[in-house]
């Protein structure tokens, strides 16, 4: 690859102040590394703010499921252009959907016996315990 040159003018001040913050005298490269350093956390930070924008939206998908949850459970009548499915009764298939999808993440990064005290709680309060064979048995 070919390397371009690009000339800076500096005053005499901030030339100093360079040759001292350049630790092994090498302005060039610390300009380079500096900016390069700079440039890179900034793509992260729009990285991470597309993230945000995008987990916004799916929070307002969840509050519109949940919203819809809230209405079919009180009885009242959802509005035909309201976000999740539009069954007369019981949890939407898109919230339950996630709440799965959520368990089996959490179960995954949880070690063995972590799950066992788990279940032993959910057991103790008179719930069944969740099991994957249960889902194939719907």
């Amino acid at each position: 690859m070919r390397e371009r040159k690009y000339t800076v003018r500096f005053t005499e001040d901030e030339a100093e102040w360079l040759q001292e913050v350049a630790l092994d005298g090498n302005v060039s490269g610390y300009i380079r590394d500096t900016v390069l350093r700079q440039s890179k956390s900034d793509r992260k930070l729009v990285s991470m703010n597309e993230r945000l924008v995008d987990l916004g939206q799916d929070m307002r998908l969840v509050t519109d499921l949940l919203h819809d949850l809230d209405q079919k459970v009180a009885g009242t009548p959802t509005a035909p252009d309201a976000t999740g499915s539009q069954e007369p009764e019981g949890i939407p298939d898109e919230l339950m959907a996630m709440v799965l999808e959520i368990l089996l993440l959490v179960r995954s990064f949880s070690a063995p016996h972590e799950r066992q005290m788990a279940q032993a709680d959910v057991a103790q309060i008179g719930l069944p315990i969740w099991r994957k064979a249960n889902l194939r048995d719907r």
